[in-house]
């Protein structure tokens, strides 16, 4: 994935649009559920993960060195780490929920390991 922090942020707020849009397209019993156990494993809620996405977007340019984000920021890879994780274990989850649903289970898959390299490569730009 690209390195320049702009693109990184961008992919961020990509992805955590993603998780708003199939958050709202599950059944609305189980939304509030989904969303207790998002805010739970990643530390807070989906709201404020997008607004901490917006707030670096209006910070971060393409030559923001790491260390000034970091610095802004101190708590900001341990939150990506446990989103990424959040991302990476979601499989397991859908499966419980889904049953047999392969299909299904499989675009679960898919998005949430597009999801979780896109955090992981804004960990690793900021070392």
């Amino acid at each position: 994935m690209n390195s320049d922090p702009v693109t990184l942020v961008a992919a961020l707020r990509n992805t955590l649009e993603d998780t708003e849009r199939d958050f709202s397209s599950m059944p609305f019993f189980v939304r509030p559920m989904v969303r207790r156990g998002f805010a739970s494993r990643t530390g807070q809620g989906l709201d404020e993960w997008q607004r901490l996405a917006m707030a670096l977007a209006s910070e971060v340019k393409s030559d923001t060195e790491p260390a000034r984000v970091r610095e802004r920021h101190p708590r900001l890879r341990e939150q990506l780490v446990q989103l990424a994780e959040n991302y990476r274990t979601a499989p397991e989850r859908a499966s419980k929920g889904m049953g047999a649903l392969a299909g299904t289970l499989q675009r679960v898959q898919e998005a949430s390991r597009r999801r979780e390299e896109a955090i992981r490569a804004f960990i690793a730009w900021l070392g």
